[in-house]
């Protein structure tokens, strides 16, 4: 069968009962496109050309109701450009019909803020987090920590909380747990493991006219994680202003410690154990103090010039 007998000549179209019986089918006609796999049923009266998977799918739930908006786990693969899994989440407003097909779970809430993700409404990322109930917290950490990276990430998020009236407790745990507004995945591990330790965290946090990678303010302790590339004598630029963005601030009275990719990557405990020592206020020496640098770091130690390693 071409599309054009049930009224609609595109590949991946969606009808309803109204359409095809506009185009002169009756319902015995319309049974038997369905029986022979020419037309695929979606729910009571609405079907598609094509098997409806994937963004055919969800705009065919949609045409019996264009106000849903996707939620959850749901919305979370539209953002990340994944396969649709079923059933499909979704929200509606008071007074709409919670009923549907096997393949669409729908839920109600009072107001609905979204945005379009490839022509489809879908909630806002964290919201879609908080109501990702059936995926776990390590699926959503790695979700927030993507999403909101970065400067204007943290921006992002921040401004997207302030809009949910109440918000869910397994969000904010979430959001304690992630490394939120981190510029690389060595931030990442440094802070989530700060974090997982009861330590809090200011990420891309703006003191006078610079920003730092991560502020502790218990124990007035700044921790920057630099890669070498940018952040060695070959940027000369670089070079300097980290030197005075470090000394500004020392003079405003914190402590900075700055580690390497290389440092994160190979040392992550030993990273972590120095911040907390720094922001506790221990003064026993720790093992890697114990020794010079140079005899223990695996960049230094191992075999080729250290020097030619770039950190990420």
């Amino acid at each position: 069968m071409s599309t054009s007998h049930v009224g609609d000549p595109r590949e991946h179209a969606i009808v309803d009962t109204a359409m095809l019986r506009d185009r002169g089918l009756n319902q015995k006609q319309i049974e038997r496109l369905v029986r022979t796999g020419r037309l695929y049923r979606v729910e009571q009266g609405v079907f598609t050309t094509s098997p409806p998977e994937g963004d055919l799918l969800l705009r065919a739930l949609c045409h019996r109701r264009p106000a849903l908006v996707f939620t959850g786990r749901t919305a979370l693969e539209l953002h990340e450009g994944r396969e649709i899994t079923l059933p499909v989440q979704a929200v509606v407003l008071p007074g709409k019909s919670l009923s549907g097909p096997a393949t669409l779970t729908l839920r109600r809430r009072k107001a609905i803020r979204f945005q379009h993700v490839r022509g489809l409404k879908v909630t806002l990322g964290a919201v879609s987090v908080a109501d990702a109930e059936d995926m776990s917290d390590a699926d959503l950490i790695a979700h927030l920590e993507d999403r909101y990276a970065g400067r204007a990430g943290k921006i992002a998020l921040e401004a997207e909380m302030g809009t949910i009236s109440r918000v869910p407790a397994r969000l904010r745990h979430l959001i304690a747990r992630a490394s939120i507004g981190a510029d690389s995945d060595a931030e990442r591990q440094v802070f989530r493991e700060l974090r997982a330790r009861g330590i809090r965290v200011d990420q891309n946090r703006q003191i006078g006219g610079y920003f730092f990678d991560g502020v502790i303010e218990e124990g007035r302790v700044i921790v920057e994680v630099d890669g070498y590339r940018f952040h060695s004598a070959e940027n000369r630029e670089t070079f300097i202003r980290d030197r005075w963005k470090a000394n500004y601030a020392t003079r405003r009275g914190y402590r900075v410690l700055r580690y390497t990719g290389s440092c994160v990557r190979y040392h992550l405990d030993e990273v972590v154990e120095q911040i907390i020592a720094a922001v506790e206020g221990l003064d026993e020496e720790l093992p890697t103090e114990a020794h010079p640098v140079w005899s223990w770091h695996e960049t230094l130690v191992r075999d080729g010039s250290w020097w030619q390693e770039v950190a990420q």
